[in-house]
């Protein structure tokens, strides 16, 4: 692939599709994921009301992404964790070590009023490197 040209990645199905999103760009060497929420591949809310299990799924739905874009979890070397309560902090901590490896990616975590779809309480965005090297 050119450094120039643009990759886009899905899995199948897609759930992002019908809102004009793509999963994640692979471009120059890196994938740039679309904020992960706990969803599954048909677009159905997973995890209900609990926080950790709306977590452990974006955890998960990134990693299929990722794999998707032939790249993988412990490539990820940049992540932005929106969550709707900053109590849950702790969770995130413990998931991020449970999903990442070290070095740790880079983070930022950010609280949100909300999402873009009623009930979610966690999104992850995150720039990996491509490949599984």
């Amino acid at each position: 692939m050119s450094q120039h040209t643009l990759r886009q990645v899905a899995t199948t199905p897609d759930p992002y599709a019908p809102f004009n999103i793509s999963q994640a760009i692979a471009a120059a060497g890196l994938v740039f994921v679309s904020g992960q929420a706990a969803m599954d591949l048909q677009g159905r809310l997973v995890g209900g009301d609990d926080f950790e299990a709306q977590a452990e799924q974006a955890f998960r739905m990134l990693g299929t992404v990722l794999e998707a874009a032939g790249s993988s979890l412990a490539r990820v070397v940049k992540v932005t964790i929106y969550v709707t309560d900053m109590t849950q902090f702790p969770v995130v901590v413990r998931l991020r070590e449970k999903y990442f490896t070290r070095p740790w990616p880079a983070d930022t975590i950010v609280q949100v009023e909300s999402l873009a779809l009623p009930g979610l309480k966690i999104e992850i965005d995150a720039i990996a490197l491509s490949g599984r090297g």
